[in-house]
């Protein structure tokens, strides 16, 4: 043996035990399933024996931040904020600067920098978010022309490829500020392309098919995975987060009962984040159904949450419960709520305080026969449009919701002919009054004549329900007008 490399495998030894590494061990696999399980305090517990074990794991980190990323997500006050702010600085110091040249150094550094990003808008201090977003962004594409081939940099190159696509009204500024180019086609194919490259690495997978279907919420159509949902592995699939987003996905596609049995799959919540969770969207399932257990899930996450999001949509979906159920006072008194409490910040939110804030007490009858076309009961909306057409008000408003909504039955019954007749008369109706149905009635002609075949009308339609937008309506209404154009083009 050379007299030389015994003491240079020494040295080498030593350095090894010394320098940082990122490692995706088991232990680190196992954590990521139990955080996709809710499961955070577990979760928290093994990173905690990981860096006993590994204290210079650099991942083990990153992994704690996300665990902390998921409290703060679901249900958080203003000082679980604060508290995660300081724990991000603290494990900053930790890391900046050990183990640069790993591919991972870069990746968890920008991943943990857009969490922050993200927070700091939803906290109120929007240009601190925009600022850590977008050096968050320039991180990932240092790395990436450093190591072009590491996946988990293409998880986020694509992630952003569609999220910064789809920014909030109240921050689009920064992608004209900062120059940024994106594209959505290629940020889907690109996440796509990263889970195939890592759906047979337990955890990561489970990681990786979550980016996707957060991409595909952010970006208003998770109807398009659907297909992709029911394909993904039984440990993905059973976790709390997946069976989450697959009810969640029916849900959206329309498909209420179907959303009500995925749901129940989780057996019990086993926390408050689950539990809050859970019944977010079993209250807003069943307030769909028109079951008399929407009050309990309803009240029972109002009653949990501790963060100001989602309360205006929540109260809003609880007013609606009260006046489908006869309950005027009460309708009125949760609008009030909506109206006075709670954050706009959230598109959900900027509906409910736009629902609330209308001119007019809602028909129950067509506000049953909305719900039930949402959830695919197409008996129960014969039924409440029955209702509607034998005994109503004459408001200028409930006869064009009415004609919108007959128009959303035919096309769900593959009526066109109806449908095209019936959007037609909303738009006739309403697009000289201040309310959402004529705008979005022009969106739903415009995708049908694109499915049939014809793309001059199609155009005219979205850009004539663009041109009806108005601030307070729906935002996917315009977005969708947008990006319907821009797929033509």
């Amino acid at each position: 043996m050379n007299k030389y490399f015994l003491p240079f495998l020494i040295l080498f030894c030593i350095s090894e035990q010394t320098f940082a590494t990122y490692d995706v061990n088991e232990n680190c696999q196992k954590a990521w399933m139990l955080i996709m399980d809710l499961k955070i305090d577990q979760a928290k517990n093994l990173i905690k024996e990981e860096l006993r074990q590994n204290p210079q794991n650099y991942y083990a980190y990153y992994l704690d931040q996300t665990c902390d990323m998921c409290k703060l997500l679901i249900n958080s006050s203003d000082q679980d904020y604060q508290v995660f702010l300081d724990n991000f600085q603290k494990k900053r110091k930790i890391m900046d600067g050990c183990d640069e040249s790993s591919p991972y150094y870069l990746t968890c550094s920008a991943e943990m920098a857009l969490q922050v990003a993200f927070f700091s808008v939803m906290h109120g201090s929007q240009s601190t978010g925009v600022k850590k977003g977008y050096t968050a962004y320039k991180d990932v594409y240092r790395n990436l022309k450093t190591f072009p081939q590491f996946k988990p940099n293409h998880k986020l190159d694509g992630f952003f490829n569609v999220a910064i696509s789809n920014l909030p009204p109240f921050v689009k500024w920064a992608v004209s500020v900062f120059g940024v180019k994106v594209d959505i086609k290629y940020g889907f194919n690109t996440l796509f392309q990263n889970y195939q490259a890592q759906k047979a690495i337990s955890g990561i997978n489970a990681e990786s098919a979550m980016y996707i279907i957060l991409a595909a919420k952010i970006n208003k159509t998770p109807e398009m995975l659907y297909d992709f949902t029911k394909s993904l592995d039984p440990e993905t699939a059973h976790t709390f987060l997946h069976i989450y987003f697959r009810a969640n996905i029916a849900y959206w596609c329309g498909k209420n009962e179907e959303a009500i049995r995925i749901l129940q799959q989780v057996k019990s919540q086993e926390n408050e984040y689950s539990d809050a969770l859970y019944c977010y969207m079993m209250g807003k399932m069943m307030l769909r159904k028109g079951n008399p257990s929407t009050e309990y899930y309803l009240q029972r996450y109002l009653n949990l949450l501790r963060k100001k999001e989602y309360l205006k949509e929540m109260n809003y979906n609880l007013a609606l419960f009260y006046l489908i159920n006869g309950d005027r006072t009460k309708y009125n008194r949760y609008c009030e709520i909506v109206r006075t409490k709670g954050k706009d910040l959230n598109e959900r939110d900027r509906e409910a305080l736009y629902d609330a804030s209308l001119d007019y007490t809602p028909d129950a009858n067509l506000i049953k026969a909305r719900l039930s076309l949402d959830g695919g009961y197409m008996d129960a909306y014969t039924r409440t449009i029955t209702a509607f057409e034998a005994n109503h008000a004459k408001l200028p408003a409930y006869e064009i919701e009415y004609h919108f909504l007959r128009g959303r039955y035919a096309a769900l019954t593959n009526n066109s002919s109806v449908a095209l007749a019936e959007f037609k008369k909303t738009i006739e109706l309403g697009k000289n009054l201040d309310y959402y149905f004529a705008c979005e009635a022009a969106l739903r002609l415009g995708e049908l004549y694109q499915k049939l075949g014809k793309s001059s009308l199609a155009k005219e339609y979205y850009k004539q329900s663009i041109k009806l937008y108005k601030n307070n309506y729906y935002e996917y209404i315009e977005d969708k007008a947008t990006k319907a154009i821009n797929n033509l083009n």
